[in-house]
């Protein structure tokens, strides 16, 4: 990362927040703020007691927030809304997206649900990754990383956490990522290369 890059974190930072949470609002909205690890409720189902240990979360209430201050920046950038579903594996879709929008550098945040994953602990001492599997229903409570260049391809880099049903969480360097039901990211990019000439057709 360059140290202009470092120099507008901030500014990326913030824009990246304010566009992961437009591409989480509208869908969610959509499906009467369904969690992003179930189905959307019926009226019947929502009308049903729950367990102790369940809640259905209340529409949320503007004008909590006094003390929030906002910096738009002016930074020419692309913002890319990605939503991946059942079956799609995180990384690899990021990539396809940095391959196809030419993209060398972007920051990356995202919320979602996992089916089953692998996360790693960066363990300097044997240049390798102590494995921490995800072997059942997660939610992706937390997903943040960027987008570089390494040996002329893009290359993702994030760090996510997880949590499971009953509150425990996982955290560490994203190595898979499994997607289900659904996955709503924000790719902001910063750089993007020029795409490959096409050769002009022959003339006769």
């Amino acid at each position: 990362m360059t140290a202009r890059h470092r120099d507008l974190g901030l500014s990326f930072s913030l824009a990246a927040a304010a566009a992961i949470s437009l591409a989480a609002a509208a869908p969610l909205h959509a499906q009467a703020q369904a969690p992003s690890g179930g189905a959307a409720r019926t009226p019947a189902a929502a009308q049903q007691p729950l367990p102790e240990d369940y809640i259905r979360p209340a529409p949320v209430q503007p004008g909590r927030a006094p003390g929030m201050k906002v910096q738009e920046s002016s930074a020419n950038q692309r913002v890319f809304e990605v939503r991946l579903t059942t079956g799609d594996e995180l990384l690899s879709g990021l990539t396809d997206l940095a391959l196809k929008n030419h993209i060398t550098a972007a920051y990356v945040t995202g919320i979602g649900g996992l089916s089953t994953g692998l996360l790693g602990w960066g363990d300097p001492s044997n240049g390798a990754f102590k494995k921490i599997p995800i072997d059942r229903k997660a939610e992706l409570v937390s997903l943040i990383g960027d987008i570089s260049m390494r040996d002329g391809r893009p290359y993702v880099h994030l760090h996510g956490v997880v949590a499971f049903s009953d509150g425990t969480t996982k955290a560490g360097h994203v190595i898979e990522a499994n997607v289900a039901p659904v996955a709503e990211i924000a790719v902001v990019a910063l750089e993007s290369g020029e795409a490959p000439a096409t050769p002009a057709a022959p003339t006769h």
